[in-house]
């Protein structure tokens, strides 16, 4: 009885990498080596699948609560990959150095934020 269940083990895990390696295919196509861009693509989508698999998966009491803080680390990579805080001056008319060092403040912010939550809380979520 052991080895046919670690048969069925060995072939559902291959058919699990299998449709995993598909689903990663478009991110890992777009992938370049010139930017940091592309890192945070990839973890953005990391983030994001392991989010989904713990909110209907997670074993652990806090398993909600790591879902939320895995798409929080996401909102905040978007906000520090997009530069959303210099592109918010673009609807200024008249831009002074204040303006543009307040928007620089707080996109450094929101990169501080994002690594500060992912070294407090990444070696936390797993199932």
């Amino acid at each position: 009885m052991w080895r046919i269940n670690n048969v069925i083990w060995r072939i559902r895990r291959v058919i699990r990498r299998t449709k995993n390696l598909f689903r990663w295919l478009p991110v890992i196509w777009k992938d370049e080596q010139w930017d940091y861009h592309f890192i945070f693509e990839i973890l953005k989508y990391k983030l994001t699948i392991m989010s989904e698999y713990i909110r209907k998966n997670g074993h652990h009491t806090s398993a909600k609560y790591d879902a939320d803080r895995m798409m929080l680390a996401v909102r905040l990579i978007d906000k520090v990959q997009n530069e959303e805080y210099i592109d918010e001056l673009i609807d200024y008319n008249n831009l002074t150095k204040e303006i543009v060092d307040k928007a620089d403040a707080k996109q450094a912010k929101a990169k501080r934020i994002l690594f500060k939550l992912l070294e407090n809380n990444i070696e936390k979520w797993w199932d």
